[in-house]
């Protein structure tokens, strides 16, 4: 026989919550890296063909160049987040290493916390200027450079929902996420 756990005055229990939210944060970081998967697959795949077809046809296709340029912009700022939560960022914690845990856990909490609002003010800055950009095309496919803009707050608010979801983790342990073949400490 299985128990039932009952929601608390119409919400949810405690547990039930925290497993709302690790499902939340598996389907992000599912669905951004499948994202960038795809974003990245795309790019190789027009850049090859536009390769092959410029040295064996002596023809080139104009439009890959602009799209694949915007694609990357895209990809940077889609990435940002998931870069934030394997700790790929530069970072200089050579500070929160040298002093007791207690403290060390508060200078990661002030960093997250300087990090929370510099993303919010890259957010809402960039939302401005796609807006102001949204009326300027580009050169060869006439797209609204506003669109593409539009990955900085995008990217921003998928940053802030990387950090939200791995902050208070970092901020405990120090920890990063760890993701299978990459590790940023190697890179160093």
């Amino acid at each position: 026989m299985s128990t039932q756990i009952r929601p608390m005055s119409g919400g949810l229990h405690k547990g039930e919550w925290w497993i709302a939210v690790a499902k939340f944060d598996d389907l992000l970081c599912a669905g951004n890296r499948w994202l960038l998967v795809v974003m990245l697959a795309i790019m190789s795949v027009l850049v090859s063909a536009n390769v092959i077809s410029r040295y064996m046809f002596s023809f080139s296709f104009t439009w890959v160049e602009e799209v694949t340029r915007y694609m990357m912009i895209w990809t940077t700022f889609l990435g940002c987040g998931m870069a934030l939560r394997v700790g790929g960022h530069i970072a200089i914690d050579a500070l929160a290493e040298s002093v007791p845990a207690s403290f060390a856990r508060c200078i990661r909490a002030l960093i997250a916390l300087i990090l929370a609002v510099t993303i919010v003010f890259m957010t809402v800055l960039g939302a401005q200027y796609a807006e102001f950009a949204w009326e300027q095309e580009t050169p060869v496919l006439g797209w609204s450079y506003g669109v593409i803009y539009l990955s900085i707050p995008i990217g921003g608010v998928l940053m802030l929902l990387h950090l939200f979801m791995y902050a208070m983790r970092w901020i405990a342990t120090g920890q990063w996420d760890r993701v299978e073949g990459f590790d940023p400490q190697a890179l160093s």
